[in-house]
């Protein structure tokens, strides 16, 4: 318990309130970033002037101050700021999801998250070999990814067991067309969770790359006169990346528990990536989120469940077989070995056999 986990976590926090009265108050925005400041990890901060003092004395509190750089930059310097003018001509054209807590300020704070994580990592103030992305209002004890939990705890998990890669939540599955120009109008007709863009990591090697090309989405998506939200912005870079980024899967309230491997509601994750991968004709994102939840459920970390173990293989299977790929049959197989060897998995897969389309599958 004495290490500290090699990661540089980032995060940015900015009162908003002379910009937009309707946005967070001074409190409400202190108490959705005192989990955040009370974890043992290597952590920077973008903020402004009135939020400084309280950060700096609440790290220090928490004798936390060796492990924390504290940025205090106005909205008007960030990167994104270029960009406002366009943001609010945007906004006023063109925003169904409308909503009166966000201003363009607010706005050009979430959009530059990704210019805040490239910074830490140039600087890289702790010579840490990972980095990673936390949003600052995360509610009380982190709830919004960690409901009824330890949160610092789950974040410190997570934090110990990275990969190089860019680990990402999938939150849910659009349709691929949305990358393109002509589509984007429909794209943010309503609202889209791709991914949670309130907690994401990385190496420097990769994320240079992945950053600098959200970098890049976000100022075309603005310049097309869309933007409203950076869920959507992962869209563009899961099939162009896709060798590089570890996928999580789940919603947001069990983003720390399913980070690394998915534990906990993984019905949820079967209906919202599993079958909408597989109906939308995505095979190799289908086969890689059953492959996810396999592996939780035979090494029984995730609670025991026969009837979704029948479901995840019966879609895999069905999976490699639309791709005409050599694993199909190695798959086959171990649906066979476990029909006959296993009752539980035999029952169900005979419930199952019409409902997961395996109608025409041979046993013998």
């Amino acid at each position: 318990m004495a290490t500290i986990p090699d990661c540089t976590l980032t995060t940015g926090c900015f009162l908003l309130t002379k910009y937009n009265p309707k946005s967070r108050s001074l409190e409400e925005t202190l108490k959705g970033l005192e989990g955040v400041l009370s974890v043992r990890c290597y952590l920077v901060i973008y903020c402004n002037e009135p939020l400084a003092e309280y950060i700096i004395e609440k790290r220090k509190k928490n004798m936390l101050e060796e492990l924390t750089r504290v940025h205090v930059v106005d909205v008007e310097e960030l990167w994104t700021y270029q960009y406002a003018d366009k943001i609010q001509k945007n906004h006023q054209e063109y925003w169904p999801t409308r909503d009166e807590r966000i201003s363009v300020e607010s706005m050009v704070v979430v959009f530059n998250k990704f210019d805040f994580l490239l910074e830490t990592i140039e600087k890289n103030p702790f010579q840490t070999t990972k980095f990673g992305w936390i949003d600052g209002n995360l509610g009380e004890n982190g709830a919004k990814i960690c409901l009824d939990g330890d949160f610092q705890m789950h974040l410190l998990y997570t934090l110990y067991h990275l990969t190089d890669k860019f680990h990402l939540s999938i939150l849910n599955v659009e349709d691929k067309k949305y990358k393109e120009d002509q589509y984007k109008r429909e794209y943010y007709e309503k609202a889209r969770w791709v991914a949670a863009g309130c907690l994401f990591t990385t190496s420097a090697e990769i994320g240079r790359k992945i950053l600098k090309r959200l970098k890049e989405v976000v100022t075309h998506t603005i310049d097309l006169g869309y933007g409203h939200g950076d869920e959507y912005f992962f869209l563009d870079i899961l099939d162009e990346f896709y060798d590089d980024i570890y996928r999580g899967y789940g919603d947001y309230k069990d983003t720390l528990f399913n980070f690394i491997k998915p534990t906990k509601n993984l019905i949820y994750i079967y209906w919202s990536s599993v079958m909408s991968n597989y109906n939308r004709g995505y095979y190799r994102e289908c086969i890689d989120a059953c492959r996810s939840l396999i592996s939780s459920l035979d090494e029984s970390i995730a609670e025991s469940n026969f009837d979704l173990y029948v479901r995840l293989y019966s879609a895999m299977y069905l999976s490699l077989n639309a791709l005409q790929s050599k694993e199909t049959s190695d798959v086959a197989n171990i649906i066979k070995k476990y029909y006959k060897t296993h009752p539980m998995f035999r029952h169900h897969f005979d419930n199952l056999r019409y409902y997961t389309k395996m109608t025409d599958f041979k046993i013998d």
